[in-house]
């Protein structure tokens, strides 16, 4: 059986953190359940994704912005990066896509994947779609729930209250 691949996206120091640390969690998991097959994970992110053993094609925490000000500013490089990552995901067709946190950047990305594989259906890739930190939608943006529910497999909460929205 070929190991499961995953990539994953994590564009702050905090979803640099959680990443990580759900791939330690994978890992474990793995080694309980298929001990001779390991996962292999790649994707963007720092340093602590690479520390977990993720192959980091770059490291994406480096171009961290805030505000609307500055994501404008840097707008031909994010779309630069982006449009790197799309290549990157349907050239290595991992079996999951995990956003982590980093919206902004994560839902398009998940959508694009989402809109590749309607537009290719013969390509022969399917990945689950995730998004961990699951991104706000029960308060000032109730409308993203029918969007993320097009595109998204899974949505992974790290607040309890969210769980049932």
């Amino acid at each position: 059986m070929k190991p499961k691949t995953f990539m994953l996206i994590a564009g702050e120091a905090s979803g640099d953190l959680l990443a990580a640390e759900l791939v330690s969690a994978l890992r474990a998991q793995s080694s309980i359940l298929h001990p001779p097959s390991s996962p292999g994970f790649f994707g963007a992110g720092g340093l602590r994704m690479a520390s977990a053993g993720v192959e980091l094609t770059l490291d994406l925490t480096q171009h961290a912005v805030i505000g609307i000000s500055d994501v404008l500013k840097n707008y031909f490089k994010f779309r630069r990066l982006f449009n790197q990552l799309l290549a990157l995901a349907i050239k290595r067709k991992p079996d999951a896509v995990i956003g982590v946190d980093y919206g902004g950047f994560n839902l398009r990305f998940g959508h694009a994947v989402r809109e590749y594989i309607r537009e290719n259906p013969f390509a022969n890739w399917n990945p689950k779609i995730v998004q961990f930190v699951s991104p706000q939608v029960w308060a000032s943006r109730p409308g993203r729930a029918k969007l993320l529910a097009a595109d998204y497999d899974l949505l992974l909460s790290i607040f309890p209250f969210e769980k049932d929205l």
